[in-house]
């Protein structure tokens, strides 16, 4: 019986097999119930309240507001895959549970495609990193 599982995301066209094969060696190495792939962003997040109008710094201190090359910045999902043990998953009802660890992505690969504008920024990406040979991204 399978005592992992991986859900890849087809809307991550940019997750190579190094991804994949470092991803699994985390998982395995740290003795996970959960991987979740993520990207180093440098955004400060802000949230609007109720009145549609105030908003509030989610991330930073506007005040001492840090410099980007001074700030390790946040990790954001980006989707690409997941690992999870099958055991946890039964239990839980949730593919990220018990121990979750993060496994870092290069920063192209938080564009997901779930518009035509990320498609756009997909193809260019794409293109810079694999040249002319779509049909083998990153799995020759």
């Amino acid at each position: 019986m399978c005592a992992t599982l991986a859900l890849i995301q087809c809307t991550s066209p940019l997750t190579s097999a190094r991804d994949f094969e470092q991803g699994v060696a985390l998982f395995e190495r740290s003795k996970a119930d959960s991987l979740v792939t993520v990207v180093r962003a440098h955004r400060f997040l802000w949230s609007v309240a109720a009145d549609g109008v105030t908003a509030t710094p989610k991330n930073y201190d506007p005040a001492a507001r840090p410099r980007r090359q001074d700030w390790r910045g946040e990790l954001i999902e980006n989707g690409a895959f997941y690992l999870f043990d099958v055991a946890t998953f039964r239990r839980t009802g949730s593919r990220l549970a018990g121990k979750i660890v993060a496994f870092e992505m290069p920063e192209e690969t938080l564009v997901e495609i779930d518009s035509l504008t990320d498609w756009k920024i997909v193809e260019f990406l794409a293109h810079e990193k694999f040249g002319d040979q779509p049909k083998a991204w990153g799995f020759s």
